[in-house]
């Protein structure tokens, strides 16, 4: 329909036309080209680099531009799986539990699956799951509305036990539950695993599953050990055609053995990304797909999305509830078929009825009353996501090739290429989190220091226990050195406050700082309110950051004197800084003060204020953790 004035529209079950009128749109708004935008930007930038201050990069160095048109668009995608039931009921809720008491995770998968969840993954007890156990853990539970899923592992009798168990309910034709075989995902893990032995009881587990997925392709601990994107999707990929070509040896065609395999893919707090890489997932699965002369329309990619643990903290936890919900809205935008949103207190105990309740009714809100599910492929269209996925699909693929070139998953974890890769993929990763390019909410940026929701003395018990199941997940998983280790985010920033908090509970003070502002509060405030959150980062308490600051060197020197700290920090604006920091820097060295830094870059001054008793220069896009560490250690923490 055109924009012009009374343009006429004929409505379904309409006996004759309507004319409707039209704003003149052409005439009121002029067309606007590219050229317009991005002049009217450089008077903005005034001077600055386009590139520099709005353009990012993803750690696949993938650029990420304020602004995408038209000439971005890309071939949309040749396949777009659409599946009826998750249009009509929403994606499936799966919802982790722990096996480790059959009993008690039978009672609570129970009441879960009244409360709105629609899909069971069973974590393993140890050693395993037995048939036992299982059945147990089972019991009232039916497998042709509800899938169960196993944790991704290789234990071949815990597969073959729930395959029992399914049979012995007689749902085995109409189950679309996993068994969760992943053994070159275990190899990975640190665990031990033949893939030849475990690929050939998935085989013979086929026919009697002939709707279910006997193998799963894990790709969530090469994310949560530092992978990027493209290096999560190559390693998923190229994990699953090792499986395609272990089955076809035993003996199960193509066809059957994609429609066999399961993959579980990390979301995170990215949104954009997350939808990105979940549909560059089945972009690439459908071109392997075409490459083994199978219809993609046939086997398309089944996708459990699972929020990483990487993204979550123990600092101010209540955060995770939003990276959560970012998570499962991408995932759902993206398209996945199950979505697992792992509880906001993941990283400090076991989940609880609050935190599953949480994690429950995050996905409901979305699927009942978002309605996400209830349109195909959303991000359809969009010149950013298009683009972006386009990017991202041809980047892991062609780590993809470079994996099977070197002669596939299998040896490429073997000769410690993938932990390379990883580890490289991680560096890059951690400078972004310690020069807060990357922040994390609540503990790099704007951390609650008083903290009241858990006192310090409780803090130190949840870092025993968190201590303690990370010991027993290297028990289980391999050490770092053997296999994939988990790399929180906030882990670096956390180790600081936990320090700062023992000395707390040591001292019966916190590690104090005294910020000395010059001028008005107008003229300090921007340095003074970020370096006081930035202390905070590590536990550190300030004062001065809140007073009007000191009108000359000989109160600043008094001021500093009164606060009874041993380390002062400069805060003011660079004409402020031009007439007084020098004479403020030799001021609070006569104080006594064993260290002084200055907020901000010094420019020219910097040769002076060194010879005046500055130390260290703090500003925006430093290491803050190798700062904040120095810190501690000249306070004694």
């Amino acid at each position: 329909m055109s924009l012009c004035l009374g343009s006429r529209v004929k409505t379904k079950n309409q006996s004759q036309d309507r004319t409707v009128t039209q704003p003149e749109f052409d005439s009121r708004f002029p067309n606007a080209e590219l050229s317009d935008w991005t002049d009217a930007v450089a008077k903005v930038l005034r001077g600055r680099s386009f590139d520099d201050v709005l353009v990012s990069t993803t750690l696949d160095d993938l650029e990420i531009r304020p602004l995408y048109t038209a000439s971005d668009s890309v071939e949309a995608a040749k396949f777009v799986p659409v599946d009826a039931q998750r249009l009509e009921r929403g994606w499936n809720v799966r919802q982790q539990f722990n096996g480790e008491d059959p009993d008690a995770c039978n009672r609570t998968v129970l009441e879960e699956l009244e409360l709105g969840v629609t899909s069971v993954e069973l974590t393993p007890p140890t050693p395993n799951w037995t048939l036992d156990a299982l059945q147990r853990a089972t019991t009232g539970v039916l497998f042709d509305l509800a899938e169960v899923v196993l944790a991704p592992h290789a234990d071949i009798n815990a597969a073959r036990a729930l395959a029992a168990v399914i049979q012995q309910q007689g749902d085995s034709a109409t189950t679309a539950s996993w068994l969760g075989l992943d053994p070159i995902g275990e190899v990975a893990r640190g665990g031990f695993a033949n893939a030849d032995d475990v690929t050939n009881v998935a085989a013979s587990l086929v026919t009697s599953l002939p709707t279910g997925r006997t193998l799963s392709v894990d790709s969530t601990r090469y994310a949560e050990a530092g992978a990027s994107e493209a290096c999560e999707l190559a390693y998923s990929i190229a994990t699953g055609v090792a499986y395609l070509r272990l089955l076809e040896s035993f003996d199960v065609a193509p066809l059957l053995g994609a429609n066999t395999i399961g993959f579980r893919l990390s979301i995170g707090a990215d949104q954009f990304v997350t939808m990105a890489k979940l549909r560059a997932a089945r972009r690439i699965w459908a071109r392997v797909l075409e490459a083994s002369g199978v219809d993609p329309t046939a086997a398309p990619q089944l996708q459990q999305a699972v929020t990483g643990r990487a993204i979550y903290s123990r600092r101010d936890p209540w955060v995770n509830m939003l990276r959560a919900t970012t998570a499962a809205f991408a995932a759902g935008v993206g398209g996945a078929d199950s979505v697992t949103v792992l509880p906001f207190n993941e990283a400090f105990g076991p989940a609880d009825d609050f935190s599953r309740r949480l994690a429950r009714n995050t996905q409901t809100v979305l699927i009942e009353e978002s309605h996400l599910a209830r349109v195909v492929d959303p991000a359809s269209g969009a010149w950013f996501v298009e683009s972006l996925t386009a990017r991202l699909a041809a980047q892991a693929w062609a780590e993809f090739t470079e994996v099977e070139a070197a002669g596939g998953m299998e040896a490429a974890i073997a000769d410690g290429s993938v932990r390379a890769a990883i580890d490289s993929s991680w560096q890059r990763r951690l400078e972004a989190l310690h020069t807060r390019r990357e922040v994390i909410t609540g503990v790099s940026e704007f951390p609650d220091l008083a903290d009241q929701e858990r006192a310090a003395q409780e803090r130190a018990a949840q870092e025993r226990a968190a201590q303690e199941r990370f010991d027993q997940e290297l028990a289980v998983e391999g050490s770092e050195e053997e296999g994939l280790p988990l790399r929180r985010l906030a882990a670096p920033f956390e180790s600081l406050r936990d320090a700062a908090d023992r000395h707390l509970l040591a001292t019966g003070e916190r590690p104090r700082v005294h910020i000395a502002a010059l001028g008005e509060l107008a003229t300090h405030t921007s340095r003074s309110t970020w370096v006081s959150n930035l202390l905070a980062v590590a536990g550190v308490a300030c004062s001065g950051a809140q007073a009007h600051g000191s009108q000359s060197p000989l109160e600043a020197e008094a001021r500093f004197s009164e606060s009874g700290a041993s380390l002062a920090v400069i805060c003011s604006s660079d004409p402020v800084y031009a007439l007084r920091a020098v004479g403020t820097a030799l001021a609070l060295r006569e104080a006594g003060a064993k260290r002084v830094i200055l907020a901000g870059q010094p420019g020219d001054l910097r040769a002076e204020l060194e010879t005046a008793g500055v130390d260290e220069f703090w500003y925006q896009g430093m290491d803050v953790v190798d700062a904040l560490t120095r810190l501690h250690a000249d306070l004694g923490v």
